[in-house]
């Protein structure tokens, strides 16, 4: 049976360069990408900021079918073309039930502060939301980097985690794609050798069948966002994941928080793996 990839797409330029990283992963391991945008037919409210966003007509509706069986036409490989008609976070849930994907792709729109980047990238919660790994291409992705990742960074905090199943299920696909996982983590000066449970969480979390001989990279002394970033420069990686423990998009968007601030910054497609998060040692 093939693969199944949900792109959610919204004819954005950070839609559009989903859509092309996405052929570019199912290429070679022969998946099949289904094109999802999503039309709510009554009128949303956003009651964090009071808001209203119009219900929209059957012609508006007729078009965007239309252009999304167009852009399914043009890729590379077999693609389905969808537009549903639902209150927003069901028409996420009526796709991927539809489809069970082994992964959900979408667009990463450059953003320019916690308001515009709640109502541009509204896929970010959908990770812990439902179990499923969620990759989000950023819409300034260099044309020469949309290829298969070659080698993953995995983020993890000296802590033990367990990944969700639809996570773990990622596995087979990273090892058909070749891709090398390699983790690394951010620590404070004052426990530059710590590392050790992270490490041991990594080997038994089911990502990847081999990691790297010289274990765990670490990074010394910046702030976590910024030593995920320069983790990423110093192996070269072409994907980022960042585990998803799931403390609220409201958290987010009002505290801030590592996966935000990396989300904001990030030069490659990040990867949102959810996790629950088990008692320390």
């Amino acid at each position: 049976m093939a693969l199944n990839f949900v792109v959610l797409t919204d004819f954005s330029p950070a839609g559009a360069r989903a859509q092309a990283y996405a052929a570019a992963l199912a290429a070679p391991v022969g998946a099949v990408l289904h094109l999802v945008h999503i039309a709510s037919p009554m009128p949303v409210t956003t009651l964090e900021y009071g808001l209203s966003l119009p219900a929209l007509d059957g012609g508006y509706v007729r078009e965007i079918r239309h252009s999304l069986a167009q852009d399914a036409a043009r890729l590379p490989v077999p693609a389905t073309a969808e537009v549903v008609e639902n209150d927003w976070y069901a028409a996420v849930v009526q796709a991927l039930a539809a489809y069970r994907p082994a992964l959900l792709i979408s667009g990463l729109t450059a953003t320019h502060g916690r308001f515009d980047e709640w109502f541009s990238n509204r896929t970010l919660p959908l990770a812990h939301n439902t179990g499923y790994p969620l990759l989000l291409v950023p819409e300034h992705l260099p044309a020469a980097a949309v290829h298969p990742p070659r080698r993953l960074a995995l983020a993890v905090r000296d802590q033990p985690f367990a990944l969700a199943p639809p996570a773990a299920a990622l596995a087979p696909l990273l090892a058909a794609l070749g891709t090398a996982v390699l983790p690394i983590t951010v620590l404070p000066a004052a426990e530059a050798g710590a590392g050790q449970r992270g490490w041991r969480a990594v080997q038994h979390c089911g990502l990847a069948a081999a990691l790297p001989p010289g274990g765990l990279h670490r990074v010394v002394g910046p702030a976590p966002a910024a030593g995920i970033q320069q983790a990423v420069a110093e192996l070269s990686a072409d994907v980022l994941a960042l585990l998803d423990s799931g403390h609220g998009w409201m958290n987010m968007l009002f505290g801030g928080s590592v996966l935000s601030e990396v989300l904001r910054h990030t030069q490659v497609p990040v990867l949102l793996l959810a996790t629950q998060e088990l008692p320390s040692e």
